[in-house]
């Protein structure tokens, strides 16, 4: 009796430390995403020193890796305000978080260098040490190309 007390309660608190380090992964990444354009210096401590970020795309900036300092001195400072020289709002409606990662799913509100810009993104975090060490941007690279750079869509017969 008392060994399976003993495993049911060793059970229990594996159970409360996943379920701890999941919710603190996923108000880290929450935390993150609140904080990389008013705040960048509470986002960066966020993040792990081998942390890499992408936009998943396949135009302009997809694919391409950033690092926990040119992510903020090069894409946050630069890249962004140019496409979206009003800033952007970004609400989010959906997440998933284990001990391993998270998943944040956001609606954006825009106005884009070439008009309306309301995307809808997943972010995925993967984490390590506790600090977000792994960052990939999804959504669609169509209003991307189209609103926030110079693509036009043509109709091919």
């Amino acid at each position: 009796m008392k060994k399976y007390l003993i495993i049911g309660l060793l059970t229990m608190l594996t159970s409360c430390s996943v379920t701890d380090k999941s919710k603190d992964n996923l108000n880290n990444a929450q935390s993150f995403l609140d904080n990389i354009i008013t705040n960048p210096e509470k986002a960066k401590s966020l993040l792990h020193d081998d942390f890499s970020f992408a936009w998943m795309g396949i135009i302009e900036q997809g694919g391409k890796l950033w690092n926990k300092e040119n992510l903020f001195d090069e894409y946050f400072a630069t890249i962004i305000p140019e496409i979206l020289p009003n800033g952007i709002i970004l609400k989010t409606i959906d997440s998933v978080s284990d001990e391993n990662g998270v998943a944040i799913v956001q609606v954006g509100d825009a106005e884009g260098k070439n008009g309306e810009y309301d995307n809808n993104y997943v972010w995925v975090f993967k984490f390590k040490d506790g600090l977000i060490h792994e960052l990939r941007e999804y959504n669609s690279d169509i209003l991307v190309a189209e609103r926030l750079y110079d693509y036009k869509l043509i109709q091919l017969d």
